[in-house]
């Protein structure tokens, strides 16, 4: 979908330049519309901004006087800003990029871009820290180093690497896991890529990560890259069609695939294919869950388009008929952040914490058994904040635990995500992540 955006000065100085007033006059009048008006709607409806005062407007034009000094100027300007307004930098740190202050601006301003801009000015300002942890770009960080600690690997698959080495006609698809549930739930990727290969797709795996981490940590180009490597496989490989289970990979990938390879959400193509299977008188492949009553949380990366969304409800409404389905109060075009986004956890935990609780308790007024969640990332945190209440009469599952009726075992995960420092590869995680 595309989304309105305000003529570039590039663009401004075209327009410009054939000299047709009426043209500049309309063009000046674009811009305006897509230009903050300073409602302090966006303040009410987020926290962050509540707290200073600020509104998106005042974040961006701040963003914009930076950015019109020079690249070596930058630095100083941004520290000299962050001592004098330190609630200014505080509410930007604390920002998950979920959008949701912007999600009904009149304007059409998106949070979520004005935002994370700034952690790159951050970092050139020598105010965002490094944690190797999750520069998922090299060789080992936490996925990498977990996979490789506890033996998980996909070798019944055809990797990506594999798929490009051989060229064209080993795979036309590409299934992006994410890099949570490819390391922590590899028997429910297991299971989905052998429903891929029943339901007839040539396919390989990849077990990259989008890079959303580095965009958090201010590492633009580093993330760019790493996307800008898996399209070389991919275009190598012949692939058509990458299949994204999390939206927020499916968002990060879709300017740079746009009109070169076509994102499909996992659900959409699991709803329509199960479809065209039992209209030739085939199973469509699922073996689903018992669960009584579930509600669905919607992933903030998928507000816009909604196409992760439907199509869940769509597979459990056919495939778990007896299931009941309930809606929490901020769903869909209204969903709120799980509280993980923009790697805000690391800097103020008590924010992602009361966002979850915000989640959990909206579930728990629905009375549903099960809150179903799309985004992995959000499995991971709304799983360790239930893990922490024990007492909490709600389960969480991904929407691929039911339909193919595979539990992740999150206690185990988290014990084996302690481990690992306390264990025999203690000394090597030590000495090459700190």
């Amino acid at each position: 979908m595309q989304r309105a955006q305000k003529l570039t000065p590039a663009e401004q100085d075209a327009l410009a330049g054939l000299a047709a007033p009426k043209i500049d006059i309309l063009a000046a009048w674009a811009n305006k519309q897509l230009t903050c008006s300073h409602c302090r709607r966006c303040t009410l409806r987020c926290e962050v901004l509540q707290q200073p005062g600020l509104d998106v407007g005042t974040v961006e034009a701040a963003y914009d006087g930076l950015m019109a000094l020079t690249p070596e100027e930058r630095p100083a300007a941004t520290l000299a800003l962050v001592q004098e307004r330190p609630e200014f930098y505080h509410a930007l740190r604390r920002c998950c990029f979920c959008g949701y202050c912007t999600a009904s601006c009149a304007h059409h301003v998106l949070a979520p871009e004005r935002m994370r801009a700034w952690r790159a000015l951050f970092r050139e300002a020598g105010l965002m820290p490094t944690e190797k942890l999750v520069m998922v770009d090299e060789e080992w960080h936490i996925f990498s180093a977990y996979r490789a600690i506890y033996g998980i690997g996909y070798p019944e698959f055809t990797s990506l690497a594999q798929a490009a080495e051989h060229g064209p006609g080993l795979a036309d698809t590409l299934f992006f896991p994410g890099c949570s549930l490819v390391s922590y739930a590899p028997e429910v990727v297991r299971k989905a890529g052998a429903w891929l290969t029943e339901a007839g797709f040539a396919w390989a795996l990849s077990d990259d990560c989008c890079g959303s981490p580095l965009m958090s940590a201010g590492l633009f180009d580093r993330a760019a890259a790493l996307r800008q490597r898996v399209l070389d496989q991919m275009l190598a490989a012949g692939i058509t069609r990458l299949v994204t289970v999390c939206p927020g990979c499916g968002e990060e990938f879709a300017e740079l695939l746009d009109g070169v390879i076509e994102v499909v959400p996992l659900p959409e193509l699991m709803l329509r294919r199960a479809a065209e299977l039992e209209a030739e008188g085939r199973a469509p492949g699922f073996t689903p869950a018992p669960v009584a009553s579930f509600a669905v949380f919607d992933s903030c990366h998928d507000r816009a388009e909604g196409r992760h969304g439907r199509a869940i409800r769509g597979l459990l409404e056919r495939y778990a008929p007896d299931a009941e389905r309930r809606e929490i109060d901020h769903r869909m075009k209204g969903t709120l952040c799980c509280g993980a986004g923009g790697a805000v956890a690391s800097y103020d935990a008590d924010v992602t914490q009361r966002r979850v609780e915000r989640v959990i308790d909206e579930a728990l007024k629905t009375r549903a058994e099960t809150l179903v969640t799309m985004c992995p990332t959000c499995t991971y945190t709304i799983a360790q904040a239930l893990l922490a209440a024990p007492d909490t009469p709600l389960r969480s599952r991904h929407y691929l635990e039911l339909l193919l009726d595979e539990e992740i075992d999150w206690a185990r995960v988290f014990d084996e995500l302690g481990a690992m420092w306390t264990g025999e590869y203690a000394a090597w995680l030590t000495q090459t992540f700190f």
